[in-house]
């Protein structure tokens, strides 16, 4: 892990601003036994703050949104496979490949020190999913499409946000956010304050709200937009 991103969490979590932040957070919480599938560092983050176990084998690294699409909308295929690792020189991380030919996809493994480490942490997070108190997010960038967000749309779990640069009225479990508008991606929304360590990501929905709400039926998250 990062040196400074060690110092943050070490500050983090001594600063009685940031500690009084997580226990509101905390005591909110009713739905305490959900899987968050996330393509990077949003889930860890925010299950470390919400004090919860990690029931997903997404915790803690990063696939490209329109690779995650294609992880999420046939999950069980590549659950199944081998992680197959790989030196890549942009990543300092372990990296692998799950799937065969045109389904394969690549997965960073950007807070894991060594293959090792990522693959036990991957296979024995995977028994761990709540597939009745599931929860979906991701995010416009990497090259998603509308149709890509649409595609999400066919998924049957209990929650699905997509975090938009553009405004969609007519996808529902989209939170556009203005923000990025002009960049057509949406950008860095894991910075967080120096004074109580609340994120970006957090002043544009309430995930608290959401994963005690959200029923499956109707995929609707606009009420969640803050």
């Amino acid at each position: 892990m990062d040196v400074k991103i060690k110092i943050k969490n070490a500050l983090s979590n001594y600063n009685p601003f940031a500690i009084s932040h997580r226990n509101r957070m905390q005591k909110k919480l009713v739905n305490r036994d959900f899987s968050f599938i996330c393509p990077n560092c949003l889930g860890g983050m925010l299950l470390h703050d919400l004090g919860l176990p990690f029931l997903s084998p997404t915790v803690n690294l990063m696939m490209h949104q329109r690779e995650f699409v294609k992880f999420v909308l046939d999950i069980d295929y590549y659950l199944s496979q081998n992680l197959c690792f790989y030196d890549d020189p942009y990543y300092m991380c372990p990296c692998a490949k799950v799937g065969e030919g045109n389904k394969a996809i690549t997965i960073h493994f950007t807070h894991y020190a060594n293959r090792e480490d990522a693959e036990a942490c991957w296979k024995k997070r995977i028994p761990r999913i709540r597939y009745d108190n599931l929860f979906v997010f991701a995010m416009e960038k990497d090259g998603m499409t509308k149709e890509d967000i649409l595609k999400l749309g066919t998924l049957k779990v209990r929650g699905l946000v997509v975090f938009t640069a553009h405004d969609y009225p007519d996808i529902p479990y989209t939170c556009f956010i203005p923000k990025y508008q002009n960049q057509g991606v949406v950008g860095n929304i894991l910075v967080r304050s120096y004074l109580n360590d609340k994120k970006e990501y957090e002043s544009y929905f309430d995930f608290v709200k959401w994963f005690n709400e959200a029923n499956g039926k109707e995929y609707d998250c606009r009420s969640y937009c803050l």
